[in-house]
């Protein structure tokens, strides 16, 4: 079977749809949203920067839970390798389903970027040469690269207040992320918060939102054709001279700039 992948993302209106390949592994690596597997007698949820991990030949359905806040996500069907059966334990058919979550904001953007180079061979390249034996050995590095990320999260402990206020903002980051509305999350006053979340992350928490923001701003203007006006509103800039500004000192280059250094090296 010639290993796939793809990208969706609907936001605004409810959805449920079926499973169509079920004699293969499935993944949903989400990026934004969350989303439902739904089995006869059990649902699992998952959301961003989770790898979705499900067996193959149990039937099931998926929904978007919440469609205000919607789902993104790319999608694969890939049969298991021998190398990915010798280094991990995850392709046991026992195991229905499985969430491996990438705490690393840096590294979920890292491999959405692969995949979007996978998806982009799949779609674009029905002629290249040894097409299916790349894509495989991208699917594969890429698993394992998720993999690693997850462990070095399992060694690596946030403080629970902390992470639920990460995962307040990662689950929608065009959504307010004031340091006040963080810290209430949290549980914490603000200059509780403040160092906590200096403590357990390395940076202010200003600091890390608009490095996320960016760095996710970054990746859609590689890989989708949204406006620059646009990729700013979808990452939480309300004010696109400003997000140009923001960009171009993170980057060393403007968000136009970016985007055609990008379409230069595909």
């Amino acid at each position: 079977m010639m290993p796939m992948t793809g990208y969706f993302m609907s936001k605004g209106e409810p959805m449920t749809w079926p499973e169509g390949n079920l004699a293969n592994w499935n993944a949903y690596y989400t990026l934004q949203g969350c989303g439902e597997a739904v089995y006869a007698n059990a649902s699992v949820r998952t959301g961003v920067g989770d790898f979705m991990l499900l067996s193959p030949g149990v039937e099931r359905s998926y929904r978007i839970p919440d469609p205000e806040q919607g789902w993104e996500f790319y999608w694969l069907h890939f049969r298991a390798t021998e190398r990915l059966l010798t280094q991990l334990d995850w392709f046991q058919p026992s195991s229905t389903w499985q969430i491996h979550t990438i705490g690393d904001a840096s590294l979920r953007v890292q491999i959405a970027e692969s995949l979007e180079q996978a998806h982009r061979i799949n779609l674009t390249n029905p002629d290249l040469k040894m097409r299916e034996a790349m894509l495989e050995a991208m699917l594969e590095a890429t698993i394992l690269q998720i993999a690693a990320g997850s462990k070095k999260m399992a060694t690596n402990a946030v403080d629970t207040r902390i992470e639920h206020a990460l995962e307040h903002f990662h689950r929608n980051i065009s959504a307010p992320a004031s340091v006040e509305i963080l810290a209430n999350v949290a549980g914490l006053s603000r200059s509780q918060f403040n160092q906590l979340f200096r403590r357990n992350t390395g940076r202010s928490p200003q600091q890390y939102v608009e490095d996320r923001r960016l760095e996710m701003a970054a990746y859609y203007l590689k890989s989708t054709s949204l406006s620059v006006a646009e990729v700013a509103q979808k990452v939480g800039f309300d004010n696109q001279f400003y997000f140009s500004l923001r960009f171009k000192k993170r980057f060393g280059h403007s968000p136009n700039h970016h985007r055609k250094r990008a379409l230069s090296s595909s």
